[in-house]
């Protein structure tokens, strides 16, 4: 499994039910307005792929593959990355392997 950061602007934040469910279908935090944390044995792209069917033309979608590497200030997302269910090292290696 690994992390990845998705971030986005959506035009018309009251029609987007869908798209928030499948955020939320993931072990998720959701960490600031426009920018939520899911762990997911996916890539990238595919991550990318699966939420631009919830979203609309003229939306903006960015997801990233995190590493341990982060800091924050202000948010309550710590506790949650440092759980260990997020898997860090099993997901670094899974990319090294292929």
């Amino acid at each position: 499994m690994a992390i990845f950061a998705v971030a986005y602007d959506l035009t018309l934040p009251q029609e987007y039910n869908a798209f928030y469910e499948c955020l939320e279908s993931y072990p998720h935090i959701h960490v600031m307005d426009s920018l939520w944390l899911v762990q997911t044995d996916c890539e990238s792209g595919d991550l990318r792929d699966h939420l631009l069917t919830h979203i609309h033309k003229g939306d903006a979608l960015f997801v990233s593959r995190m590493n341990q590497d982060w800091a924050g200030a202000g948010t309550q997302c710590g506790d949650w990355l440092k759980a260990t269910e997020r898997q860090w090292h099993r997901a670094a290696q899974a990319s090294i392997a292929k």
